[in-house]
């Protein structure tokens, strides 16, 4: 099947003010309102493109079997299967669901973050240059019209008292006071997903109006490796926000929580302990990812003498990119303290490769 309704329900906002018809849309990369994306013409032309049994390049990602994640993976084996579940099409087309990353605006400087996810990336970005690169990934480099720190997008035109699906990404949503607003305009009974770093308590949340709640919780390592790589963390405190909603968990008939971990060259050997801990809690499931971008913090450029605990895909060993990484740890060294074992694959390659 081709045919997806999410054109027809959904915008995903991001917060330059990019609006697609989803988060996995490859396209419409134009800065305007959600309003003005929706009712344009390029959207109907979408819509069309969908009634006629096209396969549409911009869908690439739910007809990927390698790719065809979404939200609700558990369930579905892709984002447009979820939609197609969710909403039936009936003619009329209007906002029932809405992504929403509102803001950069993080308390985290995680260290495979850029500007336009966590505010705490911009002064690096925008002002310091290193590897003769940006820091982030192609997707992130900064644009030159950015001229402020915290970012975020006008969403008052959506009527959220309309939308029975909400799905909260960042930055980190919940230090946005706007968020919380959202929240209690949005329809009862509607679906919940929020992507968070757990640095917030959940108890200002109204989670008893919502019929289902997905949890995501980024976490790329605990303790002294997560501390150094996710700037910002305090496992003490996140381990309390854990439990908090863990406990709201226990309270609600239809509420999961995910751990999602991104594997990289600084937390390479800490995935196992951290998922160990946070399965002893009895809660939640835990998955896995290896980061592709930026390369140079990516192990599939690692030489195959460094064992690491995860195979990876397509490992080609690039010296450039490796003497990129070392450049790029001799800088966030100027920055902050490393633990020796978040720096176990930097000593290598260090001690291996001379600049």
């Amino acid at each position: 099947m081709t045919f997806c309704i999410a054109p027809f329900v959904n915008v995903h906002v991001n917060p330059v003010g990019i609006v697609k018809p989803c988060c996995l849309f490859k396209g419409s990369n134009i800065i305007r309102t959600p309003n003005e994306a929706f009712y344009s013409k390029d959207w109907d032309e979408i819509r069309s493109r969908m009634f006629s049994d096209e396969i549409l390049p911009e869908c690439e990602s739910c007809d990927n079997d390698k790719t065809a994640i979404g939200f609700f993976e558990d369930d579905f084996p892709t984002y447009r299967d979820w939609f197609n579940y969710r909403y039936k099409f009936n003619g009329v087309f209007e906002i029932k669901s809405v992504d929403l990353s509102r803001s950069n605006k993080c308390n985290f400087k995680c260290i495979i973050c850029g500007w336009d996810r966590s505010s705490r990336w911009y002064e690096d970005e925008k002002n310091l240059s290193r590897l003769d690169k940006k820091i982030a990934s192609e997707a992130r480099v900064m644009p030159d019209i950015v001229g402020e720190k915290e970012i975020s997008v006008d969403v008052d035109e959506i009527d959220f008292t309309q939308v029975d699906n909400i799905a909260l990404l960042g930055g980190e949503p919940l230090i946005d006071k706007k968020i919380y607003k959202i929240l209690d305009d949005v329809k009862i009974n509607s679906h919940l997903f929020i992507s968070t770093n757990c640095s917030v308590s959940p108890l200002k949340i109204p989670i008893d109006k919502f019929k289902s709640v997905v949890i995501n919780i980024s976490i790329d390592g605990l303790n002294n490796v997560g501390e150094d790589v996710r700037y910002g963390l305090n496992t003490k405190r996140f381990m309390k926000n854990l439990n908090e909603w863990i406990t709201l968990s226990k309270n609600h008939e239809d509420f999961k929580i995910r751990y999602h971990y991104v594997l990289h060259n600084l937390n390479a050997y800490n995935s196992k302990e951290t998922e160990q801990i946070l399965l002893s809690t009895g809660h939640g499931k835990f998955s896995l990812d290896v980061l592709k971008y930026p390369r140079y913090l990516s192990p599939r450029i690692l030489p195959e003498e460094i064992n690491i605990p995860v195979k990876v895909r397509k490992r080609e060993y690039n010296k450039e990119e490796c003497i990129n990484f070392i450049k790029f740890i001799d800088y966030m060294k100027t920055k902050q303290d490393f633990h020796t074992e978040t720096l176990k694959i930097y000593d290598i390659l260090k001690s291996k490769i001379k600049l």
